[in-house]
C-alpha cells in the first residue's frame, strides 16, 4: 500500500497537482492536511469536522470503519486493516489546546491497531531535524508514546520552505507493530505548488510473505477465460512424483501454465491515467516552478534572491493560470461529447469517480425506488393513436 503525505496550504492548485501525483506514483491513500475543498464522493474522502484535515483513499479501495462523530483537526478511517488518522494542529493552538486535541486522538486510538498518525503538528524538535526543540514537541512525543507509537521521520530533508525559512513539521507515526512492514519512508522533491513538501511511503501488506519467490507474481483476466483450452491443458499435464513439496510446486505449474494458456494477463500495478485536463505544457510548467524554486531557496541571503524571487512567483502564476483555463476548456468539450457519444470519455470519468465498492449496490430500498423513478419517470398514458 502506497501512501501520500502532503498539507496543501489551502491551495487550489496544490490540489489540482495532487490529483496527477496520485495517479502518477499509484497512491493508495492520501493522508492531508489543509485541503482547499472537501472532494466527493464521501465514502472515499474522510474529512474532519472543520476541514483542516482529511483522508482521501483511492484504487477502489473500501474504507472499512470511519469515526461514528467528526472531531476537529482531526479525522480517521481503517483500510486494508491499518487505522490512518490524519492530524493538523495550527500553530493558533495555545499549549493547553494543543495537549487537549492531542489527548482526544490517543483517546480515540487506544483500541486501534496496527495505526499511523500523521500530519502537520507544527512542532519543532532536534530529534526529527529542526534546529531547536520548542515546548509541543515534548506533550507530543509523551501523548504518542501511550499508544507506542514510532517516528518514521529519517534525514534533515526539510517538508516545509517558505519565506521565512525551512523546518520539519510534518511527521508520520505508526505503531511498533506495525514499523516491520514499513518498506520506504522519504520527502519527494516533486513540486506541489505548497509550501510543503510531499512525503511517500509504502506499508507492506499483512498477507504478503517476507520470503523470496521463485514463481513471478501475476494476474490474468478472468473475462477472458477459455474453458475449452484450460481443460485440454490440464488433461494433458502429470504430476511429477516426489516429496510433497515437489509434487505441490509440480501442480502449482501446470496451473500456472493452464491460467497462461486460457487467459491473458493483466498488470496490477499499471499506471493510472492523469487527470482529464493535464496536458504536456502543465507538465513542462511545473518542472519550471520545481528549477525555480530551487534557485529561489539557493539565492537566499545574496544579492540576486529578489530576482529569482520574481521570477518564482511568475512561474507559479502562469501555472495556475494554465491550470485553471485547461480545466475550463476541458470541461466544455467533455460537455459537448455528451452530446455526442454518452459512453465516451466524460462517462468513464463520472464512472471512475463513483466507483467504490460501497456504492454498487445501494443496501436502501427506498434510494432503489428513488433513482429508479428519476430515471425512468412515468409518463402519463393517454388516448391510443388510431391508424387511418
Amino acid at each position: 500500500m502506497r501512501i501520500l503525505q502532503l498539507n496543501l496550504n489551502h491551495c487550489e492548485t496544490a490540489q489540482d497537482l495532487l490529483c496527477d501525483t496520485s495517479s502518477r506514483l499509484r497512491i493508495d491513500v492520501a493522508i492531508l492536511c489543509e485541503q482547499y475543498k472537501n472532494l466527493a464522493p464521501p465514502n472515499t474522502w474522510l474529512a474532519d469536522a472543520n476541514g483542516q484535515a482529511a483522508i482521501w483513499v483511492q484504487g477502489g479501495i473500501p474504507v472499512q470503519e470511519r469515526p461514528a462523530r467528526v472531531h476537529p483537526y482531526f479525522t480517521w478511517a481503517r483500510i486494508g486493516g491499518i487505522f490512518f488518522f490524519s492530524v493538523y494542529a495550527p500553530t493558533r493552538l495555545s499549549g493547553i489546546e494543543f495537549s487537549a486535541l492531542l489527548a482526544k486522538i490517543t483517546e480515540e486510538a487506544r483500541s486501534k491497531r496496527p495505526l499511523v498518525i500523521a500530519g502537520d503538528f507544527n512542532a519543532w524538535s532536534t530529534e526529527w531535524g529542526c534546529r531547536a526543540t520548542r515546548p509541543r514537541a515534548p506533550i507530543l512525543l509523551d501523548s504518542l508514546a501511550l499508544l507506542d507509537a514510532v517516528l518514521l521521520n529519517t534525514g534533515v530533508v526539510p517538508t516545509f520552505n517558505g519565506r521565512q525559512g525551512s523546518s520539519v513539521v510534518d511527521l508520520t507515526f505508526v505503531s511498533e507493530s506495525l514499523a516491520p512492514r514499513v518498506l520506504s519512508w522519504t520527502v519527494s522533491g516533486s513540486y506541489t505548488h505548497s509550501d510543503h513538501q510531499a512525503i511517500v511511503f509504502e506499508i507492506e501488506d499483512a498477507g504478503t510473505s517476507t520470503r523470496p519467490s521463485t514463481r513471478q507474481s501475476c494476474r490474468w483476466n478472468a473475462r477472458t477465460f477459455d474453458a475449452d483450452r484450460f481443460s485440454a491443458v490440464v488433461s494433458g499435464a502429470s504430476v511429477a512424483p516426489g516429496t510433497a513439496e515437489d509434487m505441490a510446486s509440480s501442480l502449482m505449474d501446470v496451473i500456472t501454465g493452464a491460467c497462461d494458456a486460457s487467459m491473458t494477463k493483466t498488470n496490477p500495478r499499471r499506471r493510472r491515467e492523469p487527470v482529464y485536463w493535464w496536458t504536456a505544457e502543465i507538465a513542462d510548467l511545473q518542472r519550471a516552478c520545481l528549477r525555480a524554486r530551487r534557485l529561489f531557496q539557493r539565492s537566499r541571503g545574496r544579492q540576486d534572491e529578489e530576482a529569482h524571487s520574481a521570477n518564482y512567483a511568475s512561474a507559479r502564476r502562469l501555472l495556475r493560470a494554465t491550470i485553471k483555463t485547461s480545466k475550463r476548456q476541458c470541461w466544455r468539450q467533455l460537455c459537448d461529447e455528451v452530446d455526442s457519444d454518452i459512453w465516451g470519455k466524460p462517462y468513464r470519468i463520472a464512472m471512475s469517480r463513483l466507483r467504490c465498492p460501497q456504492t454498487r449496490q445501494p443496501g436502501s430500498s427506498l434510494l432503489v425506488r428513488c433513482a429508479v423513478a428519476a430515471l425512468f419517470p412515468r409518463v402519463p398514458s393517454g388516448p391510443a393513436f388510431q391508424l387511418p
